[in-house]
């Protein structure tokens, strides 16, 4: 028998306002709740939900409302049990007529029935409608106990009895309906604590009240069990457990109610005859979901700005993730089950997912695969290569709005700066895809007397490709391309913090590349990224990352003498004259100075202005930051300021805060950490800063903008380069003749006049100094991946 239901699903609680009514808005929250989760199924009026104390109305209301909010995102299921045969065919036939898929019937059980009762009364009930039927075998109430014979032959007597939810909380009966009856109804325990035993057993699934309250979690749990990762399983599930217990071991109904309004997702008291919970027990419950943070977050209601995301869905489901392994040779591999690394969303400082820690191992074996697979890729022409990119650009092109949302929850990026991200990738795809089919040479000719010279370009071979943690697509994207475009295969390590897009990524586009081509390692850089670079088979090493990062994979590389393309960190200065459009410049630097939080190498983050025009110019500036908007992703689309990435950079942002106020350097705006959850520092603007001030030669990389001031030319070049980065600067000025001259002076590879941090696909990008070498973007970057051979025939006769 093929079954429709499977998974998790959600045992709906039936939130009612302060005055008993049905609250409609919050039932539609919870939908969205449980579905964001990942769950495979919710049913309206479910165990949790009150049925029996709800009036016919009310319950058609909830059915009507829950099956419009899902909107076939999964399937409903409808509880139409009832006190009388005559009302449970009319409530099962409203919820077919409503949209339901299934109908869950329990039999009467103020007025218990005799077995021969219930029989009669479920299969009256199922010969009423057209749609599947779930039976709900609940003996602690009804007083009758469904045997599993008696379900087997039931179910083959009545071709639409296909499912039971048993909440017999017996295992040996739920194993017997498994075992002998499997072939005609698939079997769902009604009781959460026994997930991992049931479904271990083989059950289809379980029904579960606590799926209200953590569905992502216990979703995680049902597919780590359902791809075989037990130790994973165990893993999640004793970290969910203490909680779990405690609601199943205290009055359902009100234990989950209590447990929903601590995650700061109130649902109301329980309604009469329903009693509710004593003190402790709340209080309890409330300590326990508290110790899990991630159960509050995903309601949407813990922001800085609250009114920006009550209401608001999580980003991301456990469905969007994606698999938590290594990419190599064209298939997802698992890591050591005992080494993996915590992925947490910065705004709400939870634990999203679990990588593996990549191996020198895993690294070589990912190496083996490029290697095998660069040949025949290289010998693609250009227009069967430019045909993969396109197809590669269509594919994340129509899958935007999911990249968009799982970058935000995985890095805290505003949804702006994700969706620039996304565009941009989508972008460099379509780039590249058509620079490989119009890149020229010197013109083959006779430089010698009867000997032709022919230039060839060819790949390079196999990339070793490391990228950070700021941008982890984008960066991914202006590797990958032009590397691919070249003709040459590669092994990537996704910064350890952010890894999921990428992984995401070769998910979407695995099955437009031959196996090999782009393999996939996730781990930490100081193993990972250190057997990448130093590996004898890798003929190049390609990192955007932080000078530090960039000194330690040159070292490695040097061994054998394998080329090195480095982007590595900024301090971009921004020279303001006096004749510059002061109004313009704030408003610029409102945007280049706090785009992706300040986490840019090319952030418009150390100011130096005219003496003249300071004051002037500091006003407007902070005008401007404070006007931004700080929150989490989910808050909405106005949110223009993230968190920081992790706990460790938010602890660093803040300690050259904290330094430079106590060197006397002042805080015209901002200043230090938001208190609220996540790793969220205010927009700063910091003036009184002395040259030579660590703020003003250390890349900060956080929300962090200084000003100091020059009084002529010579002064304003000669400080804007004396800092041991290289990768961009500004200039702001109304005269053509001193923007070209301050522009040729400044040692940054690149210089904008009148803007900052304007990028295109056609130009290059990278630095000088210590912002190291090598160009992305552009034909350049197509270049930096391939080598030229020069090839002479004799033809004389």
């Amino acid at each position: 028998m093929s079954s429709q239901l499977s998974g998790v699903l959600t045992a709906l609680a039936s939130p009612f306002t302060s005055d008993g009514e049905i609250d409609e808005k919050t039932l539609r929250r919870l939908v969205d709740r449980s579905v964001d989760g990942g769950v495979d199924g919710v049913v309206a009026c479910g165990s949790t939900g009150e049925f029996a104390a709800m009036s016919g109305a009310e319950r058609r209301r909830v059915v009507e409302t829950v099956v419009d909010q899902v909107a076939g995102r999964v399937p409903v299921i409808a509880q139409t049990g009832a006190l009388s045969t005559k009302e449970a065919v009319e409530l099962s036939l409203h919820a077919q007529a409503a949209g339901a898929s299934v109908l869950m019937v329990v039999a009467p059980y103020y007025e218990p029935l005799t077995l021969d009762e219930t029989l009669r009364y479920l299969r009256t009930v199922a010969d009423a409608v057209d749609i599947p039927i779930m039976l709900y075998n609940l003996p602690g109430a009804t007083g009758v106990n469904l045997s599993p014979d008696t379900v087997g032959r039931l179910a083959r007597e009545v071709e639409n009895i296909r499912y039971i939810k048993d909440t017999s909380a017996d295992m040996a009966q739920a194993g017997q309906l498994i075992q002998r009856h499997g072939d005609v109804i698939s079997t769902f325990v009604g009781w959460d604590s026994l997930l991992l035993t049931a479904i271990s057993e083989g059950a289809a699934g379980v029904m579960a009240g606590t799926a209200n309250v953590m569905p992502a979690e216990l979703v995680s749990i049902h597919r780590a069990l359902r791809d075989g990762e037990l130790e994973r399983a165990r893993s999640e599930w004793a970290r969910i457990y203490p909680l779990m217990d405690a609601i199943m071991t205290a009055p359902f109904i009100p234990a989950v109610k209590a447990a929903l309004g601590a995650a700061g997702f109130p649902v109301g008291s329980p309604r009469e005859p329903v009693l509710g919970l004593d003190a402790a027990t709340t209080a309890r419950i409330s300590s326990l979901v508290k110790e899990l943070p991630q159960l509050s977050a995903a309601s949407g209601l813990t922001t800085a700005t609250a009114a920006h995301a009550a209401g608001a869905p999580p980003l991301i489901s456990a469905a969007d993730l994606p698999p938590a392994r290594h990419f190599v040779d064209g298939t997802f591999i698992d890591g050591s089950p005992e080494r993996v690394i915590d992925v947490v969303d910065p705004s709400t400082e939870s634990v999203i997912a679990r990588i593996p820690e990549g191996t020198p191992e895993d690294i070589d074996r990912a190496v083996a695969a490029a290697v095998a697979a660069k040949e025949q890729w290289a010998r693609r022409v250009p227009k069967d290569r430019s045909e993969v990119l396109h197809a590669i650009a269509d594919r994340v092109a129509e899958n935007t709005d999911l990249l968009v949302r799982l970058e935000s929850a995985n890095t805290g990026k505003p949804l702006a700066v994700s969706r620039d991200d996304v565009d941009g990738t989508i972008d460099t795809f379509r780039f590249m895809a058509g620079a490989l089919r119009a890149t020229t040479s010197m013109a083959a000719g006779d430089y010698a007397e009867d000997h032709l010279s022919v230039i060839l370009r060819e790949p390079l071979g196999v990339i070793g490709v490391i990228t950070p943690w700021n941008y982890p697509l984008l960066m991914a994207a202006w590797k990958i391309a032009p590397i691919l475009a070249a003709g040459n295969t590669l092994v990537i390590k996704p910064s350890e913090q952010t890894p999921l897009t990428t992984l995401k990524f070769i998910e979407l586009v695995a099955d437009l590349l031959p196996r090999g081509v782009v393999n996939v390692v996730t781990g930490y850089g100081a193993v990972a990224g250190a057997r990448l670079a130093e590996h004898p088979d890798v003929d190049m090493i390609a990192l955007t990352g932080s000078v530090a990062s960039g000194r330690a994979v040159a070292r490695a590389a040097a061994d054998t003498l394998k080329r090195v393309h480095l982007e590595l960190g900024g301090k971009a200065p921004v020279v303001i004259f006096p004749d510059a459009d002061l109004a313009a410049a704030a408003s610029s630097l409102r945007v280049a100075g706090f785009w992706n939080s300040g986490q840019e190498c090319g952030a418009a983050c150390r100011v130096l202005v005219h003496e003249s025009v300071a004051g002037q110019f500091v006003e407007q500036l902070v005008d401007e930051v404070r006007a931004l908007v700080v929150g989490e992703p989910q808050a909405g689309e106005d949110v223009e300021v993230g968190p920081m990435v992790s706990k460790a950079h938010f602890d660093r942002v803040r300690g050259y805060l904290e330094r430079a106020k106590n060197e006397g350097v002042r805080a015209a705006t901002g200043g230090g950490a938001i208190d609220r959850p996540g790793y969220f520092v205010a927009p700063t603007v910091l003036v009184d800063v002395p040259e030579g001030a660590e703020v003003t030669r250390e890349e900060i990389f956080g929300p962090v903008v200084t000003v100091e001031t020059f009084s002529d030319e010579e002064e304003a070049v000669r400080r804007a380069n004396d800092v041991p980065l290289g990768l961009s600067a500004s200039v702001w000025t109304e005269n053509a003749r001193r923007s070209h001259d301050i522009a040729a002076r400044l040692d940054f590879g690149t210089v904008w006049v009148n803007s900052h941090l304007v990028l295109a696909g056609e130009v290059p990008w990278g630095g000088f100094k210590g912002s190291g070498y090598g160009r992305d973007l552009s034909i350049y970057a197509l270049q930096d991946y391939s080598r030229t051979k020069h090839v002479m025939h004799n033809h004389g006769r």
